[in-house]
């Protein structure tokens, strides 16, 4: 073997090696370029604006109705307060005062409720729920004092 056909050899195997790599390496920049692009952004047909046409009647005068009689509300009794429940997922209203004690029931965010009693230290407080009439202990701090 003479030393020309060695350099040719060195030289396709070379050339052959550095083709395959070339090639693996842009068909790989290919596939994650494929694969991390944005899919376009779908067009829903409800979302487009309709247009709204006015009609040429007349609206009819307003009637009165009478006002309703406010039902009367019971008052609490005395010593009490009404508050409003201020925590976002309810409360759940407990048998005694404690993590421990059986789930009686609950009262949902913003509702009306009677602050019947609390403890010493303000942790827990007895409710009465305006709504469904149900009495319980709940954790301190998750009502505000309101005049509704």
């Amino acid at each position: 073997m003479n030393l020309s056909n060695l350099a040719k050899f060195i030289l396709g195997f070379t050339l052959a090696i550095a083709l395959t790599i070339g090639g693996a390496i842009a068909a790989s920049l290919y596939l994650v370029a494929r694969l991390t692009a944005l899919p376009p952004k779908p067009d829903f047909t409800d979302e487009t604006p309709r247009a709204t046409t006015v009609s040429a009647t007349p609206t009819p005068a307003p009637t009165t109705t009478p006002a309703p009689i406010p039902s009367p509300t019971p008052t609490p009794e005395s010593g009490l307060y009404r508050a409003r429940v201020t925590w976002p997922e309810g409360l759940t209203l407990r048998e005694s005062s404690g993590y421990e004690a059986k789930s009686v029931g609950g009262v949902a965010f913003n509702e009306i409720v009677v602050v019947l009693e609390e403890t010493d230290n303000g942790a827990w407080q007895r409710l009465r729920s305006t709504a469904t009439n149900q009495e319980g202990w709940v954790v301190g701090g998750n009502i505000e004092p309101t005049s509704d």
